[in-house]
């Protein structure tokens, strides 16, 4: 199998692609990347990300930046170890549309949630556009019946909201769902890879 190298910190978008290297168990190397003492903006570094952000995976010596990127190319080249659905079908639609969902419609409202004076604001949005996905949780996994690495990812991210504090309590059927995956995914939530 082809040898991968995660580029990462344990304090930044890399918590979901380390997860899903972890919960799967795919041999790799963990190169840590501490953003806070800049390691992120150094040349050779930068010649890995050019735009010195994490994560970065090197695949064979190909480097795939962007956490949703690295996230599906995962699951096309685990496609049986992560369940992973087939391409033209109805739950690989999902899987994107999940995906997306996630990185380019939630996260950017989630993000307002460091700073103090747009944080109710975070909490708000983030709450109006879980709502909104409510009924596309098929459970009682993310696609129906079947676990799949989409699992994982939400399931990151939402655990990721709860430690912030944008998480909205009760909320409906994610609620549920956090509790019903916490003993699954507690040994895979560590960076440690």
């Amino acid at each position: 199998m082809s040898e991968i190298i995660h580029y990462q910190d344990p304090q930044s978008r890399a918590v979901r692609t380390q997860t899903l290297l972890n919960f799967y168990d795919i041999p790799h190397q963990n190169v840590l990347i501490d953003i806070r003492k800049g390691d992120n903006k150094q040349e050779d570094y930068l010649k890995i990300h050019p735009h010195g952000r994490v994560p970065a995976l090197s695949n064979d010596g190909q480097v795939i930046i962007e956490s949703g990127a690295i996230t599906l190319f995962l699951a096309d080249l685990y496609a049986d170890k992560m369940n992973t659905p087939k391409p033209g079908t109805a739950q690989r639609a999902l899987l994107y549309e999940w995906m997306f969902f996630l990185h380019a419609s939630l996260e950017p409202q989630a993000m307002l949630g460091f700073n103090p004076e747009t944080k109710a604001k975070a909490q708000s949005e983030v709450r109006r556009l879980l709502e909104g996905m409510a009924s596309r949780l098929k459970g009682p996994h993310v696609l129906g019946e079947q676990f799949s690495l989409l699992d994982v990812i939400l399931y990151t991210e939402l655990a990721w909201y709860k430690a912030i504090g944008l998480f909205p309590d009760g909320l409906e059927p994610f609620e549920g769902f956090m509790k019903s995956h916490q003993e699954r995914m507690k040994p895979a939530l560590s960076l440690k890879g």
